[in-house]
């Protein structure tokens, strides 16, 4: 935990983001937020308990953000409805991979407390366009919202390369600095819509206008003319405002809105304790920036954890954890979401895939939503001797698909990879498809990820395949030394 100075002068520095954010959120619905009363979709915070944002990762009684909380007395919300209480309601209501809202206290250890976990779907409603982002991944139009499906999506009803244009899709996911929701969970709800079928979306107000009653969510037109508007804190939606509208789509493509409501993404302003996982969706500077649309403070007392700033910008997958005041969250820790991490000079560019430096059998990719940073502008720019840093979310067959790809023409020593590993043969392992034999990694450079130093027999009785490593190294010709391993806790 931090010392008092140090909250004091986070504080200090917060002082002018609250300031701004009220600015804005005076356009909007005024600062301290949270909806009307009673509404369990956009209200009902905990105060100075904790709040937690992210994707259900497993069950057991359930997993967010790296946290195991207790929901033997939890209430649990789906779509603004009480759906009982308890892991049993929580099991039969909830699917790994859904973003929801948990409201509770946790600890450094990994351990929290439940009151009431929420999930409200971020568009429900037909494909439109399914278009390829290489061999791994789909963009999706789904009711006028740009999605992306890629392997790390956990799917329901339907396979990937079985999504099709006119199915209904339940979709929930973070929205990345472009507006797109990046699906962490994408269920088939229907083959085809059928007319006077209800949808729903969830997304910042656009084009509003009072006088023809309508406004969009992405691509999709809505009017409101209809609608019950009771859940807004003004008479019409504001610009910029986060709703939730449910309807039925006419047969132009316009959602009719039969409910707006304004929608809160962390249900309440000031929490204790607050973990947010997502997108850098706005990035002004390393101090001051958003994790999608949630304000993020960092002061000299916060920890980046397996990041470094050059490689924090928009596009960049974040996990932040600290309090939160006034609507922003003051970070304590700064952490990457991307599981996998590889760094080392280019030896060559095939198409859209980059062989590295001592990394023989393993391939970096881009497809067109990979951010290209630093000293190159877009993948055409990388060449052979260019030192990059890529971070990605899927591997399969030796190919990395990277999310982010940090440029500098110099080329470097340095080399890292961050990964699953694949298999353990004594002192020898598998890593991204990397054959490492740990024999030649000095003593002292065994260790937890986020903990003290482990013994080299220590550490190879903890691994197993599966498990997650982080190891760096000297480059020296063509050959690398590793220096460190580190096993994630």
């Amino acid at each position: 935990m931090k010392t008092s100075e140090g909250r004091a002068m986070k504080e200090t520095l917060l002082g002018l983001a609250i300031i701004l954010a009220c600015a804005v959120a005076a356009l909007v619905s005024g600062c301290g937020g949270g909806g009307p009363a009673g509404d369990l979709t956009a209200s009902g915070g905990i105060g100075g308990s904790g709040v937690t944002v992210g994707s259900v990762s497993k069950f057991g009684s359930i997993f967010v953000n790296g946290v195991e909380f207790d929901t033997a007395a939890a209430e649990i919300v789906v779509d603004g409805v009480a759906a009982g209480a308890g892991d049993a309601a929580a099991r039969a209501s909830l699917a790994v991979g859904m973003r929801v809202r948990v409201e509770g206290p946790f600890t450094e250890e990994g351990a929290g407390q439940a009151a009431r976990v929420v999930y409200n779907e971020d568009v429900i409603g037909p494909v439109g366009r399914v278009e390829p982002l290489g061999p791994e991944a789909l963009l999706l139009t789904v009711m006028g919202q740009a999605v992306v499906v890629d392997p790390e999506t956990a799917l329901a009803g339907v396979a990937r390369e079985a999504i099709a244009a006119g199915q209904v899709l339940e979709v929930s996911g973070p929205r990345d600095e472009a507006g797109r929701i990046l699906a962490s969970f994408a269920r088939k709800r229907a083959d085809a819509y059928a007319a006077g079928d209800p949808v729903q979306v969830r997304g910042n107000a656009s084009s509003v206008d009072p006088g023809l009653r309508t406004f969009r969510v992405g691509e999709l037109a809505i009017d409101y003319s209809l609608a019950d508007l009771g859940g807004l804190a003004g008479a019409d939606p504001a610009a910029g405002e986060l709703l939730e509208v449910k309807g039925v789509l006419e047969p132009s493509g316009v959602l009719l809105a039969t409910s707006v409501a304004a929608e809160s993404l962390l249900g309440t302003a000031d929490a204790d304790q607050a973990s947010v996982s997502g997108v850098v969706s706005r990035f002004a500077s390393l101090s001051s920036f958003e994790v999608s649309g949630v304000p993020v403070v960092t002061d000299a007392g916060t920890r980046f954890l397996r990041i470094l700033p050059e490689e924090i910008g928009a596009g960049t997958g974040l996990l932040v954890t600290g309090s939160l005041a006034g609507g922003v969250l003051l970070a304590d820790t700064v952490q990457p979401t991307a599981p996998v991490k590889v760094e080392s000079n280019v030896e060559g560019v095939d198409g859209d895939a980059l062989s590295l430096a001592a990394l023989p059998g393993l391939e970096v990719a881009a497809n067109d939503l990979t951010r290209i940073v630093g000293q190159a502008r877009s993948f055409a720019e990388i060449l052979p001797g260019d030192h990059v840093k890529a971070f990605g979310t899927s591997y399969a067959a030796g190919r990395v698909v990277a999310a982010r790809i940090v440029v500098q023409k110099n080329p470097r020593n340095a080399v890292a990879l961050r990964g699953p590993v694949g298999a353990v043969s004594g002192a020898t392992i598998e890593v991204l498809g990397v054959t490492i034999d740990t024999a030649g990694i000095p003593e002292e450079g065994f260790s937890l990820e986020e903990g003290g130093p482990l013994s080299r027999a220590e550490f190879l009785n903890r691994l197993r395949v599966g498990d997650t490593v982080n190891l760096n190294g000297t480059l020296t010709g063509a050959t690398v030394g590793w220096r460190t391993i580190a096993l994630a806790n």
